[in-house]
Protein backbone atom coordinates (compact mmCIF):
# COMPACT_ATOMS: atom_id res chain seq x y z
CA UNK A 1 0.00 0.00 0.00
CA UNK A 2 1.39 3.39 -1.03
CA UNK A 3 1.19 6.55 1.07
CA UNK A 4 -0.78 9.47 -0.32
CA UNK A 5 -1.13 13.07 0.86
CA UNK A 6 -4.46 14.85 0.48
CA UNK A 7 -4.48 18.55 -0.30
CA UNK A 8 -7.48 20.40 1.09
CA UNK A 9 -9.32 19.79 4.35
CA UNK A 10 -12.85 20.89 3.49
CA UNK A 11 -16.01 18.87 2.99
CA UNK A 12 -14.84 17.05 -0.14
CA UNK A 13 -11.91 15.68 1.85
CA UNK A 14 -14.22 13.32 3.74
CA UNK A 15 -15.56 11.78 0.53
CA UNK A 16 -12.11 11.53 -1.01
CA UNK A 17 -10.57 9.76 1.99
CA UNK A 18 -13.30 7.11 1.85
CA UNK A 19 -12.90 6.79 -1.93
CA UNK A 20 -9.15 6.24 -1.58
CA UNK A 21 -9.54 3.72 1.23
CA UNK A 22 -12.09 1.77 -0.78
CA UNK A 23 -9.47 0.94 -3.40
CA UNK A 24 -6.98 -0.42 -0.84
CA UNK A 25 -4.02 0.61 -3.02
CA UNK A 26 -3.21 3.87 -1.23
CA UNK A 27 -3.15 4.91 2.41
CA UNK A 28 -4.05 8.53 3.24
CA UNK A 29 -1.32 9.58 5.69
CA UNK A 30 -1.79 13.35 5.95
CA UNK A 31 -4.19 16.13 4.97
CA UNK A 32 -2.44 19.39 4.06
CA UNK A 33 -4.46 22.59 4.27
CA UNK A 34 -3.65 26.32 4.16
CA UNK A 35 -5.99 27.00 7.09
CA UNK A 36 -6.64 23.81 9.09
CA UNK A 37 -9.90 23.81 11.05
CA UNK A 38 -9.59 20.42 12.75
CA UNK A 39 -6.66 18.25 13.94
CA UNK A 40 -7.82 15.20 11.99
CA UNK A 41 -10.36 14.03 9.42
CA UNK A 42 -11.56 10.43 9.54
CA UNK A 43 -8.46 9.53 11.52
CA UNK A 44 -6.01 11.26 9.15
CA UNK A 45 -3.85 13.99 10.68
CA UNK A 46 -4.39 17.51 9.31
CA UNK A 47 -1.31 19.72 8.97
CA UNK A 48 -0.67 23.27 7.80
CA UNK A 49 0.69 23.51 4.26
CA UNK A 50 2.97 26.52 4.15
CA UNK A 51 3.56 28.04 0.75
CA UNK A 52 3.99 25.37 -1.88
CA UNK A 53 5.70 22.86 0.39
CA UNK A 54 6.91 19.88 -1.70
CA UNK A 55 4.88 16.70 -1.28
CA UNK A 56 6.80 13.55 -0.34
CA UNK A 57 4.12 11.02 -1.34
CA UNK A 58 1.52 10.56 -4.04
CA UNK A 59 -1.09 13.33 -3.88
CA UNK A 60 -4.82 13.84 -4.34
CA UNK A 61 -6.67 17.17 -4.33
CA UNK A 62 -9.76 17.38 -2.12
CA UNK A 63 -11.11 20.70 -3.35
CA UNK A 64 -14.46 21.11 -5.08
CA UNK A 65 -13.77 24.65 -6.33
CA UNK A 66 -12.41 24.25 -9.85
CA UNK A 67 -10.20 27.35 -9.96
CA UNK A 68 -8.56 26.54 -6.62
CA UNK A 69 -8.09 22.90 -7.66
CA UNK A 70 -6.28 24.07 -10.81
CA UNK A 71 -4.06 26.40 -8.78
CA UNK A 72 -3.13 23.62 -6.35
CA UNK A 73 -2.44 21.19 -9.19
CA UNK A 74 0.22 23.58 -10.46
CA UNK A 75 2.12 23.27 -7.17
CA UNK A 76 2.30 19.47 -7.02
CA UNK A 77 5.59 17.75 -7.79
CA UNK A 78 4.41 14.13 -7.47
CA UNK A 79 2.04 11.74 -9.24
CA UNK A 80 -1.71 12.26 -8.76
CA UNK A 81 -3.58 8.98 -9.26
CA UNK A 82 -7.10 8.68 -10.62
CA UNK A 83 -9.71 7.13 -8.30
CA UNK A 84 -12.87 5.35 -9.44
CA UNK A 85 -15.34 4.00 -6.90
CA UNK A 86 -16.21 0.33 -7.18
CA UNK A 87 -19.82 1.50 -6.94
CA UNK A 88 -19.44 3.65 -10.08
CA UNK A 89 -19.87 2.50 -13.68
CA UNK A 90 -16.94 3.45 -15.90
CA UNK A 91 -16.89 1.79 -19.31
CA UNK A 92 -13.61 0.45 -20.72
CA UNK A 93 -13.71 2.79 -23.73
CA UNK A 94 -13.79 5.88 -21.50
CA UNK A 95 -10.53 7.81 -21.25
CA UNK A 96 -9.62 9.42 -17.94
CA UNK A 97 -6.80 11.86 -17.26
CA UNK A 98 -4.68 12.11 -14.12
CA UNK A 99 -6.14 13.12 -10.79
CA UNK A 100 -9.72 12.33 -11.85
CA UNK A 101 -12.21 11.32 -9.14
CA UNK A 102 -15.33 9.27 -9.93
CA UNK A 103 -17.51 8.85 -6.85
CA UNK A 104 -20.09 6.18 -5.93
CA UNK A 105 -23.01 5.56 -8.30
CA UNK A 106 -21.63 7.86 -10.98
CA UNK A 107 -21.80 6.67 -14.61
CA UNK A 108 -19.04 7.40 -17.13
CA UNK A 109 -20.36 6.06 -20.41
CA UNK A 110 -18.77 4.75 -23.60
CA UNK A 111 -16.17 6.91 -25.38
CA UNK A 112 -16.31 9.62 -22.70
CA UNK A 113 -13.17 11.66 -22.13
CA UNK A 114 -12.53 13.15 -18.68
CA UNK A 115 -9.72 15.70 -18.47
CA UNK A 116 -7.16 15.95 -15.70
CA UNK A 117 -8.38 16.73 -12.16
CA UNK A 118 -12.07 16.51 -13.04
CA UNK A 119 -14.57 15.35 -10.40
CA UNK A 120 -17.65 13.29 -11.28
CA UNK A 121 -19.62 13.32 -8.06
CA UNK A 122 -22.14 10.88 -6.57
CA UNK A 123 -24.95 9.74 -8.90
CA UNK A 124 -23.83 11.98 -11.77
CA UNK A 125 -24.05 10.66 -15.34
CA UNK A 126 -21.75 11.56 -18.22
CA UNK A 127 -23.26 9.94 -21.31
CA UNK A 128 -21.56 8.50 -24.38
CA UNK A 129 -19.18 10.47 -26.60
CA UNK A 130 -19.02 13.43 -24.23
CA UNK A 131 -15.80 15.36 -23.69
CA UNK A 132 -15.19 16.93 -20.29
CA UNK A 133 -12.05 19.05 -20.22
CA UNK A 134 -9.65 19.61 -17.30
CA UNK A 135 -10.64 20.88 -13.83
CA UNK A 136 -14.40 20.42 -14.25
CA UNK A 137 -16.83 19.39 -11.53
CA UNK A 138 -19.90 17.36 -12.45
CA UNK A 139 -21.92 17.70 -9.24
CA UNK A 140 -24.24 15.28 -7.48
CA UNK A 141 -27.13 13.94 -9.63
CA UNK A 142 -26.15 15.98 -12.70
CA UNK A 143 -27.05 14.33 -16.01
CA UNK A 144 -25.06 15.10 -19.15
CA UNK A 145 -26.57 13.61 -22.30
CA UNK A 146 -24.56 12.13 -25.15
CA UNK A 147 -22.26 14.12 -27.40
CA UNK A 148 -21.80 17.12 -25.12
CA UNK A 149 -18.61 19.15 -24.71
CA UNK A 150 -17.78 20.66 -21.33
CA UNK A 151 -15.02 23.28 -21.35
CA UNK A 152 -12.16 23.60 -18.89
CA UNK A 153 -13.15 24.54 -15.35
CA UNK A 154 -16.90 24.36 -15.91
CA UNK A 155 -19.21 23.52 -13.02
CA UNK A 156 -22.26 21.41 -13.86
CA UNK A 157 -24.46 21.92 -10.80
CA UNK A 158 -26.29 19.36 -8.71
CA UNK A 159 -29.37 17.89 -10.36
CA UNK A 160 -28.89 19.78 -13.62
CA UNK A 161 -29.67 18.25 -17.02
CA UNK A 162 -27.91 18.87 -20.32
CA UNK A 163 -29.68 17.81 -23.52
CA UNK A 164 -27.66 15.97 -26.20
CA UNK A 165 -24.84 17.73 -28.07
CA UNK A 166 -24.75 20.77 -25.79
CA UNK A 167 -21.52 22.76 -25.51
CA UNK A 168 -20.66 24.43 -22.20
CA UNK A 169 -17.83 26.97 -22.45
CA UNK A 170 -14.75 27.27 -20.28
CA UNK A 171 -15.31 28.28 -16.64
CA UNK A 172 -19.07 28.44 -17.11
CA UNK A 173 -21.48 27.51 -14.32
CA UNK A 174 -24.70 25.55 -14.78
CA UNK A 175 -26.81 26.16 -11.69
CA UNK A 176 -28.33 23.40 -9.61
CA UNK A 177 -31.45 21.95 -11.20
CA UNK A 178 -31.03 23.82 -14.49
CA UNK A 179 -32.23 22.26 -17.74
CA UNK A 180 -29.84 23.26 -20.52
CA UNK A 181 -31.36 23.18 -24.01
CA UNK A 182 -28.81 25.35 -25.85
CA UNK A 183 -25.09 26.05 -25.71
CA UNK A 184 -23.66 27.96 -22.75
CA UNK A 185 -20.96 30.57 -23.52
CA UNK A 186 -17.61 30.62 -21.74
CA UNK A 187 -17.80 32.38 -18.38
CA UNK A 188 -21.61 32.35 -18.26
CA UNK A 189 -23.75 31.36 -15.29
CA UNK A 190 -27.09 29.82 -16.28
CA UNK A 191 -30.03 28.81 -14.11
CA UNK A 192 -33.63 27.67 -14.49
CA UNK A 193 -35.77 25.55 -16.81
CA UNK A 194 -34.99 26.27 -19.55
CA UNK A 195 -31.60 27.58 -18.46
CA UNK A 196 -30.99 31.29 -19.00
CA UNK A 197 -27.89 33.42 -18.54
CA UNK A 198 -27.90 35.50 -15.35
CA UNK A 199 -24.25 36.51 -15.25
CA UNK A 200 -21.16 36.73 -17.46
CA UNK A 201 -17.61 36.73 -16.12
CA UNK A 202 -14.19 36.71 -17.71
CA UNK A 203 -12.55 33.30 -18.00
Amino acid sequence: MKNIAILGGGGHCYALIELIREGALFKPVVVLDKAPKTPSILGVEVKLRQGNTPIEHFAAIAVGNNAIRKKIAGTINVECPTFISSAAVCYPSAKLGKGVQVLPNAVVDAEVHLGDFTIVNNNATVSHNTVVEEYCHIAINAAISGGCHIGEGALIGAGSVLLPNISVGKWATVGAGAVVIKDVPAGATVVGNPAKIIKMTHE
